[in-house]
């Protein structure tokens, strides 16, 4: 008899007894301290509080913002003296005294102070207070004993503001000053370990964190815990393919294991920053499923290649299934990669995707990455795509970090100078170029001179260490696909394993032969990202009816290329090299995701030829009579119309040879990709000959003053 064990300290333990046939369930009693609980109507109360009218967190306040955000004349169009009067004198935060607290219940705050009901009637509860954080973390200072605090904000923006806020306070002065502690993930290592560590007598630490603190880890000394109820969650829109990072309340699981981070080695106390009826009434008990606010995609191509049979038959039977669209998307972009074919079945591309722990975009790019000669710089690109980047964001240090960045490009893939400005638009060749370096680094001078490096470039050690394994799984497992095949005598205990890490980086290796060239290396980006594809206005048909009225005061605004992704405007990250770009040598952009918060961003992104999307496209279309080419109807190439037709060809031509590679890749003819290298070899530089055969004839294509609209056959021989 199978017996499951599901053990977890928040987990909704009836759902899933339901689930399994009313199965029994156990509760072991936990190991830690009590902890006393007070909610915002108490702090209120201990801290004799009053909120500003002037505060982000006063309702008041919020409301006046958004009306003045539709216009500052919007006053001046309401009727009668008393308003023009209020809006001379500039103060119209009295227009809006009317506003209430839609969630304030006033039977519930009968016994509390008149301030207090005021102050919760007024309340905007969905903007974070920060001068009651200080005031709080302040009292707590003066008032309990030693301890550390622990407060939970939902962003890097929100603790970076919260962190100036007390180091320019009077309190937290000299030694106090370095004792105030940002904890978040793009932290480096060392500036998060020093939250372990233990301040002199009578300094406070004060530690100011994301949800990484709630239970990824534990802090000992950790006797009060500020929690604001909010936290930064990823949400996926399978109408718009867009995942939004939202800040959202807390679940009442959640917040139940933040307290508990009060109490792990003495009684503790917890300061929640929303009433309890919120926590009561109107927090959902548990957070949202994975299941039903990420993509689906693995999650399918995993159903089919364990053969469980019809995808939205299966995720029907789940204990919270997931919406029909969602599982319509996934499989929509399981087709469009090339792992489904016919009626949901896998293809030989998707029974090797299913065979990769990795998000099937990155997956192909790393069989197309060892197919067409690039491995070492793919595998670096799909190891940081699939764990996190490597540069860290230490506050006050942007314009620091940028020069790193320009610092590193001013190198090629094998350390030489580079001279084509082209090269640097591109964020995973930055990466291949800082792995390359801080590998080279450690091999020659040790784990000392590559922590160095790390320091002088904003790296973070720890995750170029974990790039370094990731690479050697994925060799690992190309090599149990056929696609490389790793010496047995490198196979084994750790010091082996660095064997096969410098065999996977030696350009002598064929898999290796292109890995130099950043032009292939793009190609085969655009070919395992595809459909992540961005463009100018240059390049696309039409301009989307939403960005057409914005359009002219965009343009007057910055000079900046206007990107779309076919259906809306788009922005670059702020943390891309692409970012402040004036232009860019082609108009299309491949990148792994957008992400929404004030806009749609672009993450990780790479300028890329149209040779690139002519080849690993999406479906081509003609039009012989004005002498362009569209790619999945969006999408805009110009060329002379013999010169369409025969790239069509060679695509075809070149699908074939793939799918060949991919079904026998241990038997497959490699050198049946030439022709393609070298197109990708020549568009980097027009005067490398490149011959193409087609049909048993010589053709010779040419790029008339680097220009992609110039693209011309030449000659027939």
């Amino acid at each position: 008899m199978l017996k499951v064990i599901l053990m977890s300290a928040t987990i909704d333990s009836s759902l899933f007894s339901r689930y399994f046939g009313n199965c029994p369930i156990l509760e072991a009693e936990g190991r830690t301290y009590p902890v006393s609980v007070l909610y915002l109507e108490d702090i209120y109360e201990k801290l004799h509080y009053r909120l500003p009218s002037d505060s982000p967190a006063s309702g008041a306040f919020s409301f006046g913002n958004r009306v003045n955000k539709i216009g500052r004349s919007s006053v001046d169009n309401h009727r009668g003296k008393k308003n023009l009067l209020l809006s001379s004198w500039g103060d119209e935060t009295f227009l809006y005294e009317g506003y209430i607290n839609p969630c304030y219940v006033p039977e519930l705050y009968q016994s509390f102070s008149e301030r207090t009901q005021q102050n919760l009637r007024s309340l905007n509860e969905n903007a974070i207070d920060f001068d009651i954080l200080e005031d709080l973390i302040n009292y707590i200072d003066d008032t309990c004993p030693p301890g550390a605090i622990l407060v939970f904000l939902p962003g890097v923006a929100e603790i970076d503001l919260l962190v100036d806020k007390l180091r320019a306070s009077f309190r937290f002065h000299g030694i106090s000053c370095d004792w105030i502690l940002p904890l978040h993930s793009n932290l480096a290592s060392i500036d998060q370990g020093k939250v372990f560590l233990s301040p002199p007598e009578n300094i406070r630490k004060v530690i100011i964190s994301t949800d990484i603190a709630e239970t990824s880890i534990t802090i000992d000394d950790v006797i009060y815990v500020v929690d604001t109820g909010k936290h930064k969650e990823s949400r996926f829109n399978p109408q718009k393919k867009i995942s939004s990072m939202v800040e959202e309340w807390i679940s009442q699981a959640n917040a139940k294991q933040r307290r508990g981070r009060a109490g792990r080695v003495k009684p503790g106390t917890c300061f929640c920053l929303y009433t309890r009826y919120r926590f009561e009434k109107l927090m959902r008990t548990f957070q949202v499923p994975e299941m039903l606010r990420m993509p689906l995609t693995e999650l399918c191509l995993q159903i089919k290649s364990l053969s469980l049979g019809d995808i939205k038959s299966f995720l029907s039977e789940a204990i919270e299934p997931p919406g029909e669209e969602a599982i319509s998307s996934a499989v929509d972009l399981l087709y469009k990669v090339g792992a489904f074919e016919g009626s949901e079945e896998l293809s030989p591309l998707g029974c090797h995707l299913a065979r990769l722990p990795v998000d099937v975009l990155i997956g192909k790019m790393m069989l197309y990455g060892a197919i067409f000669g690039c491995l070492s710089p793919v595998l670096t690109i799909a190891a940081f795509l699939s764990h996190k980047s490597p540069f860290t964001y230490p506050k006050d240090e942007k314009q620091n970090l940028a020069r790193a960045k320009s610092a590193l490009l001013t190198c090629d893939l094998d350390g030489g100078i580079v001279s084509d400005e082209n090269y640097k638009h591109s964020d995973h060749l930055l990466v291949v170029v800082a792995y390359n370096r801080w590998a080279r680094t450690l091999n020659e001078n040790g784990s000392a001179a590559a922590n160095r490096f790390c320091h002088s470039f904003f790296l973070n050690s720890s995750v170029m260490y974990t790039i370094r394994d990731m690479r050697i799984q994925f060799g690992n497992l190309l090599d149990d696909i056929g696609l490389v095949n790793i010496p047995h005598k490198f196979q084994g205990d750790r010091r082996r394993k660095d064997k096969t890490e410098i065999w996977l980086a030696d350009m002598s290796q064929p898999f290796n032969i292109h890995a130099k060239h950043s032009s292939v290396i793009k190609s085969i980006l655009c070919a395992g990202l595809y459909p992540n594809v961005a463009a100018t206005m240059e390049g696309t048909v039409g301009v989307p009816a939403a960005s057409n009225k914005s359009l002219s005061k965009f343009i007057s605004a910055n000079d900046h290329p206007i990107l779309f992704d076919g259906k809306r405007e788009v922005y670059i990250h702020p943390s891309s090299v692409n970012y402040n770009t004036k232009g860019f040598r082609y108009p299309f952009l491949v990148f792994l995701e957008k992400v929404e918060t004030s806009k749609v961003f672009l993450r990780d992104s790479s300028n890329i030829s149209p040779y690139s999307l002519l080849l690993f496209g999406g479906n081509l279309s003609i039009q012989h009579q004005t002498g362009l080419i569209i790619i999945d109807g969006w999408l805009k190439l110009s060329a002379p119309a013999q010169t369409a037709v025969l790239l069509k060809e060679l695509r075809s031509m070149l699908h074939s040879v793939l799918k060949e590679l991919i079904c026998k890749p241990q038997v497959g003819d490699k050198s049946s990709l030439d022709l393609f290298r070298a197109i990708f070899l020549w568009e980097a530089n027009p005067h490398y000959p490149c011959y193409l055969v087609l049909k048993g004839r010589y053709e010779v294509i040419f790029c008339k003053g680097l220009s992609f609209t110039n693209l011309m056959v030449c000659a027939w021989k």
